[in-house]
């Protein structure tokens, strides 16, 4: 009888220690879905893998399937984060019998937070990335080295979260960028059930202009571990584009 209750005992402590290192567990600032990125980095040393599927149909005839959509994120130092990652792609242009495997550039980045939101002033945030000419497809690589430079605004009150972003991205192809405006609203349903509306947009000094929307709903299953699913919509080209896609993203220590 003192062995069974010995052990309960221990059982009870080993429990409450459990609860108490969940507790203690940072929120995780996962960056999927959508193209507004919000201001947080990765905690330090603390590695995210961040991945999804999803379905594109655009007006000109071309459907691709994105099989894996991945990033691995590294918190390298307090409020910054090292960012790597790529897609993998199944295109059919309407043409050919048989649709085209690819490999998306390699895209290197870091995140910094920069300010902590006072009062009615938002959190400052910046992001930098770009995509290699060396590492992937052939037929999706730049011809040099593809630079994008974002600066990233949050508010979060209560259940209501704004995200905003500007910036700048190169093609490698040439020398002038296309602006990238971006906004977010975010509402919590419950305390893991959260839905978000975006717009996206690339302005293009040449080309035209891309008016974007996206919707979706994210769940946070545990604080290391979130689902979500979204639908992207071309105002421009409305009932003739459409995408649709989901994914997961993991806080893995």
């Amino acid at each position: 009888m003192k062995t069974l209750t010995n052990y309960l005992l221990l059982a009870l402590l080993m429990t409450a220690g459990l609860c108490q290192a969940q507790e203690e567990l940072p929120v995780f600032p996962a960056d999927r879905p959508g193209y507004t990125w919000g201001v947080e980095a990765l905690p330090l040393h603390k590695v995210s893998w961040e991945n999804g599927i999803g379905y594109e149909s655009t007006p000109d005839g071309v459907h691709t399937m994105t099989l894996n959509s991945t990033i691995v994120r590294y918190g390298i130092f307090q409020n910054m984060e090292l960012r790597v990652g790529t897609d993998f792609l199944l295109s059919n242009d309407g043409q050919a019998k048989e649709p085209t495997f690819g490999v998306a550039p390699l895209t290197i980045g870091t995140k910094l937070k920069v300010y902590e939101s006072t009062n009615w002033l938002p959190s400052i945030g910046l992001l930098a990335e770009f995509k290699s000419p060396h590492i992937g497809s052939k037929e999706q690589l730049p011809s040099h080295i593809a630079p994008s430079m974002y600066v990233l605004f949050e508010h979060s009150i209560n259940w209501f979260n704004l995200c905003y972003n500007v910036g700048l991205k190169w093609d490698g192809e040439t020398a002038t960028p296309q602006t990238f405006l971006a906004l977010s609203l975010g509402f919590d349903i419950t305390d893991n059930v959260a839905t978000f509306i975006e717009s996206y947009n690339y302005l293009h000094p040449i080309e035209v202009n891309q008016h974007m929307t996206e919707f979706g709903v994210t769940w946070m299953v545990t604080r290391r571990l979130q689902l979500d699913i979204e639908c992207d919509l071309d105002l421009q080209h409305f009932g003739k584009y459409y995408a649709i896609g989901g994914g997961v993203a993991w806080m893995i220590n």
